[in-house]
This record gives structure tokens, C-alpha cells and sequence, in this order.
């Protein structure tokens, strides 16, 4: 395939999983020889490295603002996108979040929109108001998920929609996981990751945690910084368990800890398309998740690559630990299984479902 011109547009590289999928999509897009520029609204405060140039519109949101102060955001951006979107000819404009997206399709037709929440639960009146009236202006909406197009389908009517899953780059994640835990650990652990907020629930996963089996034998390691950190810590404190539960915060690399955890666990309410699932599977380890919308169910084939469990199901949860942990033959078929179901979410296989979607590669 010759060279592309690609354009990446988001609100920030800062935390979170869309954040991720585009600093990874920039990185394999340029190491493959494309053009490739990375659009951002907010340039402070980067976790996340970039291929190819980053502009930076320098135009984040206030901390609190009217809805007339909203929509001059939005026509601000859209202007500074449209002037760069006549500099360049992007072959291929690719909007991530609904940051990004409203933007991006009000200064060209030629955006395709990457949706990476469940829009029934994240989608304020507003979004959906302006979704109705901008979506079909695109010329695609993608979900990561077949449970997030079939939600647009059946709200807004869309007839532009297609699902491409979020990658993972099993080569570098494979590396990184080599480098050695920061912390030395006395007994072998499972882990969660994910901003310390309400939807990850992460306060059911420790009610769960402090009444199974799986804590005689297992820590529990958690990931994340966020609003709750004092409260959670409180409630480990409450049920006793501040030998065996660590609140580790944000790390820089979270797949050593992935490399060596017995499994992973996803408590949450809902979902996109969780990376943290196919990052632990693509490492070899099995995941406990519940079948939240949208995404697990996804991802996770019930019994052959992880457990799916209620959500809210504290006692489901406490016996899914229990039984990765007392049955030994489940134990190894998940770990078998692991890797090899992710395979096809490899960056190289869903980069080319994003390059299929070109200008001049259209059918």
C-alpha cells in the first residue's frame, strides 16, 4: 500500500483507554511509513507517546461552562480543523471520542468517528442531540463494539456504522512486560486496573475479594489513581484487609504486573471495549470480568479464555476468584486459551481495517 496521509484527532493523550488505541494507531501508522498527524485539543499533561507530528489546538474545555460556552468550543475547534484539514488532504481522518468527532465532521464530511463508550450510559441529552444531527454527516461511525453499532443503530437510525474492535500491540507489550515489578510482592496476586471511579466498581471486587477463598491464597493488586482512592482505602481498612490489598496507583507500566498476576479481574457497570481484557489475555493471563455492555462478552468466551459474571454480582464474583484458584484444570485451560483468542485484535490486523477505510480505497 503507498503512503497515506492520516490524521488522528483527540482531545488529549492524557490517561484512558481511547488514549491508548490512538497513540498506538499513530505509532504502527508511521512506523509503517504513513504520513501521520496527531491532532490534540489539550497538549498538557501527555502520558501517552504519538507517531508522526502532533499539533496541539490549544483549545481544552473551561472547567465549567454554560451550554452557549460548549458550542463556541465546538465551533472554535471545528475552524482550527478545518483549516487544517485543507492544508493537509488528509486520505484518512479518524476522530476518537465525541470530543473530537462533533468537531471534526462539522469542519469535513470526510471524518470517520470513533466512538469508544457505551453511549446509553456516557451519552449526555446534549451528545445525543447533537449525534442525531451530526452522525449521519460522516462518513462512518465506527464502534468497538457490536453491542455499542447495534445501540446507535437503534437510537439514531444510522446507516454509516461498522465495528472495528480496539487493538493491542502484543510485541511491545510482550517487551515491556519483561522489565521487573517496582514493588517486590510475598505472595502471588491477582490484579485490576482502571481509574478509581464509581463505574469500576471497584468497591464491590473488594466485598468480594474480603469473602472469598482466593484471599487465603492471593493478593489483590489495583491500578489507578481517581476520586474514590480515600474511600476504597478506607473500606480495605474497614474489612481488614490492608495486609493483602494494595492500592498501587498510576504506574508507567502496568504489564509486568499483568505478566505475573494470576489473573485479572473487571468489576465495572459498563464498558467500550476494555484493553485492559485483551492486554492480560495477549499476556497469557485469564481474566474474570463481569458481562457488563458493551464489550466483555466481546472478548471473553465464557470458560474458554476467562469468567463472565453478573454485574453487581458480588457472590458471582467471590466464586469465580474461588474457582481459578481451587480448580486447577480450569485454571490451565483459561491460561492455554489466553493468548491465542486475542490474536486477531493485533495492532497490525486492526490497522488495516483503518486503512481500508481511505479515500481512495473505498468500494
Amino acid at each position: 500500500m503507498k503512503q497515506k496521509s492520516i490524521a488522528l484527532v483527540i482531545y488529549s493523550l492524557h490517561e484512558g483507554g481511547a488514549e491508548k488505541v490512538a497513540s498506538e494507531l499513530s505509532i504502527y501508522f508511521a512506523q509503517s511509513g504513513h504520513y501521520v498527524v496527531v491532532i490534540v485539543f489539550d497538549g498538557q499533561h501527555r502520558v501517552y507517546v504519538h507517531g508522526g507530528q502532533l499539533i496541539n489546538l490549544n483549545v481544552p474545555s473551561a472547567a465549567s461552562g454554560s451550554l452557549f460556552s460548549r458550542f463556541r468550543f465546538l465551533l472554535k475547534r471545528s475552524l482550527r480543523l478545518r483549516h487544517i484539514f485543507r492544508q493537509h488532504s488528509f486520505d484518512l481522518i479518524i476522530a476518537v471520542m465525541e470530543s473530537a468527532g462533533f468537531a471534526s465532521v462539522l469542519a469535513s464530511r470526510d471524518t470517520i468517528i470513533a466512538n469508544h463508550c457505551n453511549p446509553d450510559e456516557n451519552f449526555s441529552g446534549v451528545e445525543w442531540w447533537l449525534a442525531g444531527r451530526l452522525f449521519p454527516l460522516a462518513r462512518k461511525v465506527v464502534t468497538v463494539s457490536k453491542q455499542g453499532q447495534a445501540i446507535f443503530a437503534k437510537r439514531l437510525g444510522l446507516r454509516n456504522l461498522l465495528t472495528i474492535y480496539n487493538p493491542v500491540a502484543h510485541q511491545r507489550i510482550h517487551d515491556a512486560a519483561q522489565e521487573p515489578l517496582p514493588v517486590t510482592r510475598l505472595r502471588p496476586y491477582m490484579v485490576a486496573i482502571g481509574r478509581l471511579e464509581r463505574v469500576k466498581r471497584f468497591d464491590i471486587l473488594l466485598d468480594a475479594y474480603a469473602r472469598s477463598i482466593a484471599r487465603q491464597r492471593l493478593d489483590l493488586v489495583i491500578l489507578g489513581q481517581g476520586s474514590l482512592r480515600d474511600s476504597l482505602q478506607q473500606q480495605i481498612d474497614r474489612l481488614g484487609l490492608s495486609g493483602q490489598v494494595l492500592l498501587a496507583g498510576h504506574v508507567r507500566n502496568p504489564y509486568s504486573y499483568l505478566q505475573q498476576a494470576c489473573f485479572t479481574v473487571l468489576s465495572s457497570d459498563h464498558e467500550g471495549f476494555p484493553v485492559v481484557l485483551i492486554e492480560s489475555l495477549s499476556l497469557g493471563c485469564p481474566v474474570i470480568s463481569t458481562d457488563c455492555p458493551t464489550g466483555p462478552n466481546e472478548i471473553i468466551r465464557h470458560e474458554q479464555n476467562g469468567l463472565l459474571v453478573p454485574v453487581r454480582g458480588t457472590a458471582a464474583l467471590a466464586e469465580a476468584m474461588d474457582r481459578l484458584v481451587t480448580d486447577e484444570k480450569l485454571y490451565r485451560h483459561l491460561s492455554a486459551h489466553a493468548a491465542v483468542s486475542v490474536e486477531d485484535l493485533d495492532i497490525a490486523v486492526i490497522a488495516e481495517q483503518w486503512l481500508a477505510l481511505c479515500k481512495d480505497d473505498r468500494r
